[in-house]
Order: C-alpha cells, then sequence, then structure tokens
C-alpha cells in the first residue's frame, strides 16, 4: 500500500496525524474550485474547510485512489459554493437581460493568455457569467452538468457563457 493509501486508512481509522496529511494534499485543490466560483478568499476557505470536515465525518465519501478523491473532493466544494452563490441575490441574469447586451464583434487575438491572467480577468466578471465560466473552463463541466447545478435552462447556461466569453475576450483584449 502506497503512502496515500496509509493516509486514507489513517484517516478511516480517525488517526488525526492522518487526516492532517490528508488536508494537506488536498486542501490547496478544493479551496481553489470554491474560490474559483465564489470570488471571495474567506468564503472559499470556509467552504473548504466544510468539504474536509464533511469528508472526515463521512468516510463512505474516501476514495483509495488519490485522482479520484481529488475529484470527489472538489465536486463538494464546488456544489457547496454554488449553494453559497444561489443565496446571494441576483446570481443569475434572467434570459432577457442576456439578450439586452450588445453583440460584441468578435476580434483577432494573436495573444496567447497565461492561466493566471484569465482567472484574474474571470474574478472581475459578474457572478452568473463568471461562475459559468469557472465550472466551463476549470472545472471542465458540460453545459448539462452547469445547467444541473445552478438549476437553469441549457439554454441559458450556453447563453451566458457565450456572453461571458465575450465580456473575457474584451477584458484581456483590454490588457494587451
Amino acid at each position: 500500500m502506497g503512502n496515500y493509501g496509509n493516509i486514507v486508512k489513517g484517516v478511516r481509522e480517525r488517526k488525526t496525524q492522518s487526516q492532517m496529511m490528508f488536508y494537506d494534499r488536498f486542501v490547496l485543490a478544493v479551496y481553489r474550485s470554491a474560490f474559483s466560483i465564489v470570488g471571495n478568499e474567506s468564503e472559499a476557505e470556509e467552504i473548504a474547510q466544510d468539504t474536509m470536515l464533511k469528508v472526515f465525518g463521512r468516510l463512505d465519501l474516501l476514495n483509495d485512489d488519490a485522482g479520484e478523491m481529488e475529484r470527489i473532493l472538489r465536486r463538494i466544494a464546488t456544489n457547496a459554493a454554488i449553494d453559497v452563490m444561489r443565496r446571494r441575490k441576483d446570481f443569475i441574469f434572467s434570459v432577457e437581460e442576456i439578450l439586452d447586451f450588445e453583440d460584441l464583434e468578435e476580434e483577432d487575438d494573436s495573444r496567447d493568455f497565461s492561466v493566471e491572467e484569465i482567472r484574474e480577468a474571470v474574478a472581475t466578471l459578474p457572478d452568473a457569467y463568471r461562475n459559468i465560466l469557472s465550472l466551463r473552463l476549470f472545472e471542465d463541466m458540460s453545459f448539462a452538468e452547469i445547467a444541473g447545478l445552478l438549476a437553469i435552462n441549457g439554454s441559458t447556461a450556453r447563453v451566458q457563457y457565450t456572453r461571458g466569453i465575450s465580456k473575457l475576450k474584451n477584458l484581456l483584449n483590454k490588457k494587451k
């Protein structure tokens, strides 16, 4: 059994040292998933903490594969972050609001942007766009999954994504 296997075994036995090792191994990825959605450090930290406590309280969530465990943790954090966003006012734009935006011209973009530049630009977008772009770009979710998580129509998710990409391109091009 590898090092990760020993950690999981210790977590199942509720050993504090193993729990800390498990926490240290995954907390940054969990935090990043939450932050990409809520855009607030303290909320993301709270979500990451709650996610880890949830796993420690429900040992049936543990997985012996580290990659699969990270995916499970990120999904729990993403769902928790979406719940936080749902509690915020004006989280989702109505279809009418979206259709009122002017169509933006596609610009030739010869510059490549770093992931960090894209993350920073996404963080400045309105909540509805930021969340859908984060889920699609950074969490690699399908539109159907996004629509299900956000309790919106699939076409609304696609429209908000398209509009969000246009706004993102404009932000990035302004930085050029």
